[in-house]
């Protein structure tokens, strides 16, 4: 009888060990995050705290200049998060950079991927649980199926969630979208008719539809834009806070443009239309309609509705009540840049410029090569 009553002693101790080690452990472990997501982060609201870009080395003559003006202007709080195929890629990236004071940690993925960012993932803040942010994927990468680094890119996200576990989550969402789709502040989306031209009739049923899963997935106002420019909407419109929004004018840079001397301008066959100014005064009237006050800006679109010369695809940050924003510029356009500059001074923000002469011919500028991870 004394033995049987050892070994039930024996064993119910040892549970009890083991119960004791697993809750120490739980309680060592950080919780378990994403478990309730707060809404997309704003394009111009919150502090920055870190961010994504993404790097290979024979993409250096496409953004060596922009990453060099970008990041030694960066406050030494923030961590950029950078992306590369491997180590040598990052090595190649610090060694053509001057000193900088932002903390740049690499994030090695083991396979091809472009230098574009901003499409990859859009980001949710954390919600009021202990969490980190959600990264949340498109569904398909447009050229994936004949592009190595665009399947690359479609992994991007699940690659910085599992080199960040404990701080970072990635899902994936079952509608087509690019992130340079969407611009937002605290209060709206506002999204491109590319989504919609993209994912209804597949992945979501209806124009309604659209605009619901998008809502449950971002909690923020949806607006849909019905007409605007080709391309992402970073390069014809951006919030500013405050319920303002700048909006791209062709037919001010045309104005500003008049005199000069076509053949000293590194800029795209512009397009001056009136259709094309139609488009953009059309996402002026939706942004005035949804209650916003309305600034212009001059921006130059291509004839190809790729190659820009915009002043909107920009990084906002914000800082002990102090706005700042890196602004693209373009080296033979000075009076365009100095038109840029001011409007952005006039709504309260102090101007950062940074060098896309290189960057707009290939389809892009510095928000298509940026990604805000996490804002405080």
């Amino acid at each position: 009888m004394r033995d049987w009553r050892v070994t039930i002693g024996v064993v119910l101790g040892l549970a009890t060990a083991v119960t004791v080690i697993c809750m120490m452990d739980r309680a060592r472990r950080p919780p378990a995050p994403f478990s309730q997501q707060g809404p997309v982060l704003s394009d111009c609201d919150g502090t920055i705290r870190e961010l994504v870009i993404q790097y290979v080395p024979e993409a250096a003559p496409i953004v060596g200049a922009a990453y060099r003006d970008f990041l030694c202007c960066l406050p030494s709080d923030i961590v950029v998060h950078v992306v590369c195929p491997d180590q040598s890629a990052f090595d190649d990236l610090r060694n053509r950079l001057p000193t900088v004071s932002c903390r740049m940690v690499p994030v090695v993925t083991g396979h091809p991927i472009t230098c574009w960012s901003r499409d990859r993932w859009l980001a949710l803040a954390p919600g009021t649980g202990d969490g980190g942010p959600l990264l949340l994927a498109p569904s398909d990468e447009t050229g994936a199926h004949a592009w190595p680094a665009r399947r690359g890119d479609h992994r991007v996200a699940g690659a910085l969630a599992t080199a960040m576990p404990d701080t970072l989550a990635a899902r994936r969402s079952h509608l087509s979208f690019d992130g340079g789709d969407f611009v937002c502040d605290s209060h709206t989306v506002f999204v491109t008719p590319h989504v919609s031209q993209r994912s209804v009739g597949g992945a979501t049923a209806s124009v309604p539809a659209l605009r619901q899963d998008l809502q449950t997935a971002l909690e923020r106002e949806i607006i849909l834009l019905e007409d605007a420019p080709p391309h992402h909407a970073g390069m014809f419109m951006m919030p500013a806070g405050d319920r303002r929004m700048l909006v791209g004018d062709p037919s001010a840079a045309r104005d500003l443009l008049a005199g000069v001397d076509p053949a000293g301008l590194d800029v795209p066959d512009p397009d001056f239309s009136a259709a094309a100014q139609k488009r953009f005064d059309a996402v002026s009237a939706t942004c005035v309609a949804a209650g916003y006050e309305v600034a212009r800006m001059p921006v130059v679109p291509g004839v190809d509705g790729r190659s820009y010369w915009t002043y909107l695809n920009v990084i906002i940050d914000e800082r002990a009540g102090r706005r700042v924003v890196y602004m693209p510029v373009y080296r033979t356009a000075d009076r365009l840049n100095d038109a840029a500059a001011t409007v952005w001074r006039d709504l309260g923000y102090e101007v950062r410029p940074v060098d896309c002469s290189a960057t707009f011919r290939h389809g892009g500028s510095l928000r298509c090569l940026v990604n805000v991870l996490s804002r405080a």
